[in-house]
């Protein structure tokens, strides 16, 4: 065996322990976008088999070209006459299964490009062990992962590209490199009858054919993730072989998309690998690059390679999809290859591979949720209804409302009364009768009496110029003035036995005078005679004085009756406001139901969006009139609003009922 083919061992830290000297049947496989595997030999009594402990690392090398770093699995001993053990190894790609991706996982979408996407899941690894190099491609798809390892999710970020694709490896320095490249198009190597060509057999495989493919992501039943919204409401995607091979259908479930754009992508790059019979040709041929060295003789997963076979017509390009060489040692190589970067029973074992990853997925439930609301409310202040709708709220399948209408309804009767009453007036006035009929009598006084002194001092004296010659006297005096003569006439009555004599007064000018009798009698034979006499008072004065002197009026015990008579009064009250201060006080309420009125229509908004009338209130369809995001999905992570308003004070009931589906990811365990 040629030294440069021999084997090296590393440990986890990448340090050599040893080279495999005597290592025999040393092959390897490489699989276009796969786990390339590796084996090799050695003999039982080896003392380097201690170094050959699983997950420790070998390099392999085909002659001089080194093919690739593996690491260490399972090891076979096997024992005849000599015992030997067989060592299988795989691509260190595959330390990234060592690292998981634990839960719900999502990135992506608008403004979050294929090498973030990348970035994101290689820097999970607990030993950073990967890094990015190169990335052709700037996608911008969704990506969700849940419970997977890192290794099963790298590979599948580029499964919804249209654009074929390379995956390939540097593993010369450490940390190790990945690219995601854009597959070569241009044939770069060759095989020819009678050059290098020792077999060749073709397979056609019509047996998977699809023609048409109906994608299914997240959720079930009618929940059922499809890409009806993005394919102008098609449920399905229809390859253009249908007329030459018919109609084809298949149902293709993947429940890790929950992204229809994503799902549609995915399942059109399907389309296309399956729409054709699967062709592949298995070459054996002689591995030249051995002796030439030149690229277009070497063999190299993922190149496009041109067959041409003059003996039975086939001149065609494709791609190499498997090499495996069974031992370096020798010249042969057999080489697959493809009309599809990978067969049909590749897709069905990765679908059914996806179908038991999608066992450990979450995928939530159809819930049926009711929301109640009560309150009173009236043409200036609506009933508002507001609920959330979370992100986790993958479908929504119906929102119905029902509404009572009920009387205004509260909970204190009146306030207590302080005890007082006020009455206020502001414009007008008024008569009021206070009395109509009846009458009465009044007592004023019971009992007593008293005594009244009218002067206690003084007195007056008074020249009076009158007529007369009489004096007066008494309680009271007056003077009078006169400047005429007075006459006054006596007549004098004398009878028989007992003659008198009889004034007779004159009043001139308001004033009396009295002349007596002047004593002239005349009897004459038992009988009397009267005489008249006739006297002229000259004008005179008199005066009277009267001593400075006192009254006493005594006012014995007595009563006073009044008597009313029936009548009526009547009131004239002329317009004029009153003023009423109420001190600063509190009242206690007293508590009770009290019901008033009730609506008899209503008007309904939802998020803003006026209703039309309504008849039957017990079945409201308010979906259309949600508000929606840019691609018409209602609304998440915010609140709806619905807005009652009645035509008069009432009481407004409400129950939502929103038919959901749900998935389970984002909350803890409380």
């Amino acid at each position: 065996m040629a030294s440069s083919n021999i084997p090296q061992v590393f440990d986890k830290s990448m340090t050599r322990l040893c080279f495999l000297d005597k290592a025999t049947s040393i092959g390897y496989t490489e699989v276009n976008n796969g786990l390339w595997t590796a084996s090799f030999t050695l003999p039982a009594d080896d003392l380097k088999n201690v170094y050959c402990q699983p997950f420790n690392y070998v390099e392999i090398y085909d002659n001089k070209k080194r093919i690739e770093l593996f690491r260490i699995l399972p090891s076979t001993l096997s024992r005849s006459t000599n015992g030997y053990i067989t060592y299988q190894c795989e691509h260190v790609i595959a330390t990234l299964i060592d690292n998981v991706l634990f839960k719900y996982h999502e990135i992506g979408n608008v403004g979050v490009y294929t090498p973030q996407v990348i970035r994101y899941v290689l820097d999970r690894q607990k030993t950073k062990n990967w890094q990015l190099g190169k990335c052709h491609f700037n996608k911008q798809f969704l990506y969700k992962w849940e419970n997977e390892n890192l290794c099963s999710a790298l590979f599948s970020i580029p499964n919804p590209f249209i654009e074929e694709y390379h995956w390939t490896y540097d593993t010369t320095s450490y940390p190790w490199t990945v690219n995601l490249v854009a597959a070569e198009k241009v044939a770069g190597c060759e095989i020819r009858y009678k050059k290098n060509m020792q077999s060749i057999e073709k397979a056609v495989d019509p047996t998977n054919v699809i023609t048409r493919i109906y994608p299914l992501g997240y959720g079930e039943g009618d929940n059922q993730l499809t890409i009806e919204s993005v394919n102008s409401g098609i449920p399905y995607l229809e390859a253009d072989t249908t007329t030459t091979y018919g109609l084809k259908e298949v149902i293709w479930v993947d429940r890790r998309y929950e992204d229809a754009e994503s799902l549609k992508e995915t399942a059109r790059s399907m389309m296309n690998e399956l729409k054709v019979p699967y062709v592949s040709y298995s070459v054996s041929s002689l591995d030249l690059f051995k002796k030439t060295l030149d690229s277009f003789d070497e063999y190299k997963e993922g190149k496009i390679v041109r067959v041409i076979d003059t003996e039975d017509d086939i001149d065609i390009d494709a791609k190499i999809v498997q090499i495996e060489k069974t031992d370096v040692t020798k010249a042969a190589i057999n080489i697959i290859i493809a009309n599809k970067s990978k067969d049909v029973a590749g897709s069905i074992a990765d679908l059914q591979e996806r179908a038991r990853i999608n066992e450990t997925y979450a995928q939530g439930s159809a819930t049926l949720l009711t929301i109640p609301y009560n309150d009173n409310a009236d043409t200036s202040y609506p009933a508002i209804f507001e609920f959330y709708l979370p992100s986790s709220m993958v479908n929504i399948n119906k929102a119905s409302l029902k509404v009572q209408i009920q009387q205004f309804r509260g909970y204190s009767k009146a306030i207590k009364g302080g005890g007082a009453i006020a009455t206020s007036t502001q414009s007008g006035g008024g008569s009021s009768q206070t009395s109509s009929s009846g009458g009465g009598t009044s007592t004023s006084t019971s009992s007593g009496g008293g005594s009244q002194q009218t002067s206690s001092s003084g007195g007056s004296s008074t020249a009076t110029s009158s007529s007369g010659g009489a004096t007066t006297s008494g309680a009271s005096s007056s003077s009078t003035t006169s400047t005429a003569n007075e006459s006054v006439s006596i007549t004098r009555v004398s009878y028989f036995s007992n003659p008198t004599y009889n004034l007779s007064t004159t009043i001139v000018d308001g004033h009396s005078h009295g002349v007596e009798d002047h004593g002239h009698i005349v009897n004459v034979s038992g009988h009397s005679h009267n005489m008249a006499h006739t006297h002229t008072i000259s004008s005179h004065t008199h005066s009277v004085s009267i001593p400075a002197h006192t009254h006493s009026v005594s006012i014995p015990a007595h009563t006073h009756s009044v008597t009313i008579s029936e009548h009526t009064h009547t009131v004239s009250i002329p317009a004029h406001t009153h003023n009423i201060t109420i001190p600063e006080h509190t009242h206690d309420i007293q508590f009770g139901i009290y019901l008033g009125t009730s609506a008899s229509s209503i008007q309904i908004k939802v998020d803003g969006n006026t209703m039309p009338t309504l008849t039957n209130l017990n079945s409201i369809d308010i979906i259309k009139y949600l508000s929606t995001d840019s691609s018409g999905k209602i609304q998440r992570d915010t609140w709806h609003k619905i807005e009652i308003y009645p035509d008069k004070l009432t009481r407004i009931s409400a129950y939502l009922f929103l038919d959901i589906f749900t998935n389970s990811r984002g909350g803890g365990d409380y």
